[in-house]
C-alpha cells in the first residue's frame, strides 16, 4: 500500500512539476507530449475549454510512464468522473495537489474505451461546487496515444 501511495504521489509531483499544465496547448485538441522532469514521461492530453466566459477548463491526461489517467481542474478537486460515449461514468480514486488520478485498473478500462470511443464527458467535483460536464471529442486521441507510447519506448 505504501508503494502505491508513493508511486501515486511521485506521479502527482511529476505532473505538477511539468509546469503550466496544458497552457501552451490549443483547446479541445489531443496532443502528445514528453517531459524529462522527474524521469521521462510521454503521454497524451487535452485541455477542455468548458466555458470561456467563466474561465472553466479541465485537462485530461494519460501518462505512458505511469499508465494512468488524470484530470486537473481549475481548483482543488475532490473527485473527477469520466464517461466514454454511453458507458457508465467512472470516478477517480485519489485527488491531491489539484490533480485527480485514476488507479491502474480504472485507467486501463477508460483507456480501452477511449481508444474505440468517439466522445468523453468529464466532470470534477471541487470543494464547494461541480464543474462540468465538459465534452471532448476523441478524434485524434488514438493517433496521439500511439505517438506517445512510441516516444516513451524511445522509438
Amino acid at each position: 500500500m505504501k508503494r502505491f501511495i508513493a508511486g501515486g504521489l511521485g506521479f502527482l509531483a511529476t505532473v505538477a512539476a511539468s509546469g503550466a499544465f496544458g497552457q501552451d496547448q490549443p483547446p479541445n485538441k489531443w496532443v502528445m507530449y514528453c517531459t524529462e522532469e522527474g524521469g521521462r514521461d510521454c503521454g497524451v492530453q487535452a485541455t477542455i475549454d468548458g466555458n470561456s466566459l467563466l474561465g472553466q477548463f479541465l485537462v485530461v491526461r494519460y501518462s505512458a510512464a505511469y499508465r494512468k489517467l488524470s484530470v486537473v481542474g481549475d481548483g482543488q478537486g475532490v473527485q473527477a468522473s469520466m464517461q466514454v460515449d454511453s458507458n457508465p461514468f467512472i470516478s477517480t480514486s485519489i485527488c491531491g495537489q489539484g490533480i485527480c488520478q485514476y488507479n491502474a485498473g480504472k485507467s486501463a478500462q477508460l483507456l480501452g474505451e477511449m481508444r474505440s470511443g468517439s466522445q468523453i464527458q468529464v466532470q470534477i467535483q471541487l470543494q464547494n461546487t461541480m464543474a462540468g460536464p465538459f465534452q471532448q471529442t476523441l478524434s485524434g486521441f488514438d493517433n496521439e496515444l500511439q505517438k506517445a507510447l512510441a516516444a516513451q519506448r524511445g522509438g
